[in-house]
């Protein structure tokens, strides 16, 4: 796993490279939290991918009361990529609230995946994330608890260098050329047009699966934060890294997360109403006086 620092390098922690894990099939459930095509995250506990849900374009996850659980970010391309990840609006490695331009993260290798185990306290050990009641969460111990229920991930692509090959000079006739053509009008004529050795510009390759997306019929009732857990094992090491786009991220992506109550008051997931059921014939009060009309 590895995160990064504010120069070139990145600092990085170790990761495990597993291979993607589905969860039990379910209502509206996803193989993973946000998948970007490229990119996707999910939240693990104790071995087994927590089940989501999908509701206007926004991810969600059921979590509950004292759950440990840890986020996995996967790259599926051929490149390195970093990603910055938050936790209820605050930076998992430095702690500092949320801003991935200045702020480093984690380098993925090339379809590789990293494990997110918790807020980082050194280079060898971290807090784990657990959930927890909002005001026990570790955003509201900082004094801000207005972005609890939500991971985010910016996703940057790695720069890769580019040398530009000599083109070779064309072999020509040796003679006079006739005053005001030659090589100073040629090169004045194609000043404006791209040369062909010049790299491609490069496209907004912004991939947003609900990023950041306020999800509709939101309650104000957040049941969950994440809390500040027992300290655990998760050595890391520093790499250098140089983003291709130090301030637009490549990718972003969001999962948001209550406890059940909380997601069914969102319309998330939607509770079947009570089974018909036939009401209790009512006592008679003159039991020796029956009429048989209303037997």
């Amino acid at each position: 796993m590895a995160f990064t620092t504010h120069l070139n390098s990145a600092l990085l922690v170790a990761a495990l490279l597993t291979g993607l894990s589905t969860a039990a099939s379910a209502r509206r459930h996803l193989s993973a939290s946000a998948n970007s095509g490229r990119y996707s995250v999910q939240l693990e506990s104790y071995g087994r991918t927590l089940p989501t849900y999908s509701l206007g374009g926004a991810t969600y996850v059921e979590g509950r009361y004292g759950e440990h659980y840890a986020v996995r970010v996967f790259n599926h391309t051929n490149r390195r990529i970093e990603a910055v990840v938050t936790v209820d609006g605050r930076d998992v490695v430095s702690g500092r609230r949320g801003n991935y331009r200045s702020e480093r993260g984690y380098v993925i290798p090339p379809y590789g995946s990293v494990r997110i185990e918790g807020f980082r306290q050194s280079l060898a050990q971290v807090a784990a994330f657990r959930f927890t009641e909002v005001h026990n969460s570790y955003a509201a111990r900082m004094g801000d608890a207005r972005n609890v229920g939500v991971i985010g991930v910016a996703v940057f692509e790695e720069r890769v260098p580019w040398y530009r090959r000599p083109r070779p000079r064309p072999i020509t006739k040796s003679r006079r050329t006739p005053r005001g053509l030659g090589t100073g009008a040629e090169s004045k004529s194609s000043a404006g047009a791209p040369s062909a050795g010049a790299p491609p510009a490069e496209a907004d390759a912004s991939d947003c699966l609900g990023c950041y997306r306020q999800p509709r019929r939101r309650s104000t009732r957040q049941g969950l934060g994440t809390g500040y857990g027992r300290d655990t094992y998760s050595p890391a090491s520093e790499t250098r890294f140089v983003r291709r786009t130090p301030n637009r991220p490549n990718g972003r992506m969001a999962v948001y997360y209550d406890d059940r109550q909380g997601l069914i008051n969102r319309g998330v997931i939607v509770v079947p109403p009570p089974y018909p059921y036939e009401p209790a014939p009512h006592p008679d009060p003159f039991p020796q006086n029956r009429d048989p009309r209303f037997a």
